[in-house]
């Protein structure tokens, strides 16, 4: 079981300031104080330093600036950083625009005195917003039991969730266990694998029901949404499946994986890459796709270059 004393690490891996201030009042209302907030500045260019001291005196707060700035080469290792700053046996990962619920800690303190750090993976309700905080998505409803690894794995693969770090806590023992973050390109991916490991490791993610945690995706400010960063997009995706078919090599045969993970190639490929990729992208991604299914792989190429030759044409 977890004490109060010993408290929750809440990390947050900073490096713009535009909703730091919001993030942190959405903190600081919290109705319970079990934890420590952990700012790790990435070398900011912007003086988060300044907004960060307005809360000195209302919540245990610790802030580092880091000399250099790791995000951009390699962003898992700054994650990876930022929680080193922390001794707490759970952390909440959040990050430097998101919104907790008022009673996001309370909810983590309860759960953790039902189940104990045994269970070392906890799931919060998923809400995604826009820069005026407006409400754009919701997840679908949690359900009330435990979701495996792997489930979660096929849901993010098929598109039925959105998934972002804020909705994860997890014990430091499971984390460490894993080695930390899997690393890919610009942490394209990396959060996915890295969930998915560790709630196979815990033994399936604990549903902690009522208010969402709100993801702030922002044209032009989230990678996700962004179109600058294709190639590497590119080339963490084919790591992804090649990761995916090593860690589920005992699952290659399932249809349900088959299927999902075609489904996530052409979602990449047709609407995040919105067919800005070579024939040689495509045949590097579809190289991947053949560890897990070769009839995945043709079907994939087969598909995408179609949809090439039909653009070309327009």
């Amino acid at each position: 079981m977890i004490s109060m004393e010993e408290k929750i690490a809440i990390v947050i891996p900073a490096y713009k300031c535009r909703f730091l201030r919001q993030t942190l009042d959405s903190i600081v209302v919290q109705t319970c104080r079990s934890f420590t907030v952990y700012i790790g500045d990435d070398a900011s260019p912007q003086n988060l330093k300044e907004i960060v001291s307005d809360y000195a005196d209302k919540m245990n707060i610790v802030y580092r600036r880091f000399d250099t700035n790791l995000g951009g080469v390699d962003l898992p290792g700054h994650w990876d950083r930022c929680i080193a700053l922390a001794k707490e046996p759970v952390v909440w990962f959040f990050s430097d625009d998101d919104l907790m619920p008022q009673d996001g800690v309370e909810r983590i303190i309860k759960a953790l005195e039902c189940y104990g750090t045994r269970h070392g993976m906890f799931r919060f309700p998923l809400a995604v917003i826009d820069e005026n905080g407006k409400i754009i998505h919701k997840n679908p409803s949690l359900q009330e039991y435990p979701v495996s690894g792997y489930q979660f794995l096929l849901d993010k693969l098929e598109g039925r969730i959105y998934s972002a770090a804020c909705e994860y806590v997890f014990t430091r023992d499971i984390y460490e266990r894993i080695g930390g973050f899997v690393k890919f390109p610009l942490a394209w991916c990396s959060d996915d694998a890295t969930w998915t490991s560790i709630g196979e490791n815990a033994g399936g993610m604990i549903p902690l029901p009522g208010k969402p945690v709100c993801w702030r995706n922002v044209m032009g400010e989230n990678i996700s949404c962004s179109f600058n960063y294709d190639e590497e997009k590119i080339v963490a995706t084919r790591q992804f499946i090649k990761w995916v078919s090593v860690f589920y090599s005992d699952r290659l045969q399932d249809r349900k994986l088959q299927h999902a993970i075609k489904k996530y190639a052409h979602t990449i490929l047709h609407y995040s890459l919105q067919d800005r990729y070579k024939l040689h992208d495509l045949m590097g991604i579809c190289r991947s796709l053949w560890y897990i299914c070769p009839s995945v792989s043709l079907s994939v190429a087969f598909r995408m270059c179609k949809l090439k030759l039909r653009n070309r044409k327009r």
